[in-house]
C-alpha cells in the first residue's frame, strides 16, 4: 500500500515537472498567434484560437519551428460565425510567426501541409442567423394575431349600419 502511494506521488511530481515545459512553448505560440490573427483577420474573435495538431520541424539555420493546425472563429456583423482551420508556423527560437515566404527554408513544412490537408476548411455556424430570421418572422406574426384583434375593430362597429341599411356582406 505504501509503495503504491509512493509511486503515485512520484508520478504526479513527474507529470507536474514536465507539463510546464510544453505549455510555455504553446503559450508563447498562442500569444504570438493571437497578435498575428488580429492583424491578418479583421473579424477574428479573440481567444478562440486552438491548436488541433502540432509538429516540431527544423529551420535551415537550426531554429526550432512548430508547425500547427489551428482552429479559430471569425464573426461578421455580430451574427455570422465561421469556424476556420488553418496552418500556422511558429519559430520557437525567435518567438515569431513565420510567413509563407519563410517556409521555403523549413525542412518538412510541405510534408506537414500535405499530410494534414484534409483537416483544413471552414464551417459556417447557422444557428444564430436562423434564430434572428425566425424572430423577424415570429414577432410581427404575434403582433398581428394577438395584439391587433384587441384594438378597435371596424367590422364590429359597422355591423349595426350594415344591418340597418340591409347591405349584403
Amino acid at each position: 500500500m505504501l509503495k503504491k502511494a509512493w509511486a503515485s506521488l512520484l508520478a504526479v511530481i513527474f507529470i507536474l515537472t514536465i507539463a510546464p515545459m510544453n505549455t510555455s512553448a504553446n503559450e508563447a505560440f498562442l500569444d504570438a498567434l493571437e497578435e498575428d490573427l488580429k492583424a491578418t483577420h479583421y473579424d477574428y474573435k479573440e481567444g478562440t484560437a486552438e491548436i488541433i495538431k502540432e509538429e516540431t520541424l527544423r529551420h535551415s539555420n537550426g531554429n526550432e519551428v512548430i508547425a500547427a493546425v489551428v482552429e479559430l472563429d471569425t464573426i461578421r456583423d455580430g451574427i455570422f460565425i465561421t469556424r476556420k482551420t488553418e496552418y500556422h508556423y511558429f519559430d520557437a527560437t525567435d518567438n515569431k510567426i513565420l510567413t509563407s515566404a519563410d517556409l521555403v527554408e523549413v525542412e518538412g513544412a510541405s510534408e506537414f501541409a500535405d499530410a494534414n490537408i484534409d483537416m483544413l476548411g471552414q464551417q459556417i455556424v447557422y444557428w444564430l442567423p436562423v434564430l434572428v430570421l425566425l424572430l423577424m418572422i415570429a414577432i410581427p406574426a404575434l403582433i398581428l394575431f394577438l395584439v391587433v384583434p384587441r384594438f378597435y375593430s371596424t367590422s364590429s362597429y359597422m355591423n349595426a349600419v350594415y344591418e340597418k341599411n340591409d347591405n349584403p356582406r
